[in-house]
């Protein structure tokens, strides 16, 4: 048994830690850029926080997916206010271009010079600037992980920044921030978060530590991510999600990711990440089912989906074969209950299928999946999602 434990920034986990927030600046400068999302902002009320503690800030806002320019911008905007610590507030997109620019701005350049896949893949040498995430959403896990995914608006595809430079020197989880989260954003950032853990733990690279993570962190998504997209206001159901999605980013950092993952980069160009992985998930696990069965049918990762059947539906099961089929039933309705729209209604159409599968192959998340998908797979996933969408509507 060998295994890698990925370097962990200092947490800080708990409703009420944001108001520690200017203890945790002080002793890397006093000079802070924001890059933040506006409505994040406001519930924190950072900005105050700053004032008051006699910080000087710059802000950037991240509107959306992180961008290339977006992510230029913004260390356009730290090397001229000359910034001494970036902190990033907000959903994944916000953590994602702080952790970026965190980077950049001590290694020069642009961000097409670090993108894997469709950049040039230039390493980064130099620790990056202090950098601090407080996430507001329960899903990406970004604060605790090594890479900064930004979407190349050339390219169509999203791609990774990755080096340990990047992981945050603090990560503040305060679930009283994800408490106005609207619904749909609950119901997509849990089930990205959710997707995380699984996939995970039925990575070809899981270890003990991870795969003891992720149970833990499937319980609590199972047991409060329907709650909590129909009562926000439920704190302790918010503070379960909260600690599920810190969980699948410290998982996803030493086990890897998998076919959903995979998709969700060509994806990313046109719909939001965590609707494509949720719309995906049941999916692509069934299909792993099934090719694990024909191709490696003494697969440890068959006895990891009959346990995530048990585990999910809360019953045991007397074949693997009916945990499995309860599995996938199981994650089909999770979505259908939290209304997931449909992958078409941001016009994904069949005959975008070839040119979609093409830029899977080459994902990064694709290669620590717990079986090798071909083309007809990877087709049939894709082409059952889109007939599932029409026979749903």
């Amino acid at each position: 048994m060998q295994f890698e434990l990925a370097l962990l920034p200092q947490i800080f986990f708990g409703s009420g830690q944001i108001q520690n927030i200017q203890m945790h600046i002080r002793p890397f400068g006093s000079r802070v850029l924001l890059v933040a999302d506006q409505q994040a902002l406001k519930t924190a009320q950072l900005e105050e926080n700053l004032i008051k503690n006699s910080f000087e800030y710059c802000s950037l806002i991240v509107k959306s997916e992180p961008t290339t320019d977006v992510v230029d911008q913004g260390v356009s905007v730290g090397l001229e206010f000359k910034a001494e610590i970036v902190i990033g507030i907000g959903g994944g997109s916000a953590l994602d271009a702080g952790k970026a620019i965190a980077g950049i701005l001590t290694n020069g350049g642009v961000a097409s010079d670090y993108m894997e896949v469709v950049g040039r893949g230039i390493p980064i040498k130099k620790p990056a600037l202090p950098y601090i995430a407080i996430p507001t959403t329960a899903g990406t896990g970004s604060e605790v992980t090594k890479n900064a995914v930004i979407l190349s608006e050339k390219e169509k595809y999203k791609a990774s920044i990755r080096s340990p430079f990047l992981v945050s020197k603090i990560a503040i989880i305060d679930p009283s921030l994800t408490l106005s989260v609207p619904a749909n954003v609950t119901a997509s950032t849990g089930l990205d978060a959710l997707t995380q853990l699984i996939e995970a733990y039925t990575s070809n690279k899981s270890q003990p530590i991870t795969d003891a993570l992720a149970v833990l962190g499937i319980q609590k998504a199972v047991n409060s991510l329907e709650i909590v997209y129909k009562h926000g206001d439920n704190l302790a159901a918010r503070e379960d999600m909260a600690l599920a999605s810190l969980l699948s980013g410290i998982c996803l950092a030493n086990a890897g990711l998998g076919a959903v993952h995979g998709f969700a980069s060509p994806l990313g160009a046109s719909i939001p990440h965590g609707v494509a992985c949720a719309a995906l998930l049941a999916a692509v696990v069934d299909q792993n089912i099934q090719s694990l069965k024909a191709k490696a049918p003494n697969s440890p990762a068959l006895v990891k989906y009959m346990r995530l059947g048990e585990l999910i539906t809360s019953k045991t099961y007397r074949y693997p074969a009916e945990s499995h089929r309860a599995l996938v039933q199981a994650l089909r309705n999770l979505t259908k209950n939290l209304k997931i729209p449909a992958l078409s209604k941001f016009g994904l159409k069949e005959t975008d299928i070839p040119d979609l599968i093409t830029k899977v192959k080459k994902s990064s998340s694709i290669r620590y999946n717990p079986v090798e998908l071909d083309e007809t797979a990877l087709t049939k996933i894709l082409t059952e999602v889109l007939q599932t969408d029409k026979a749903s509507r």
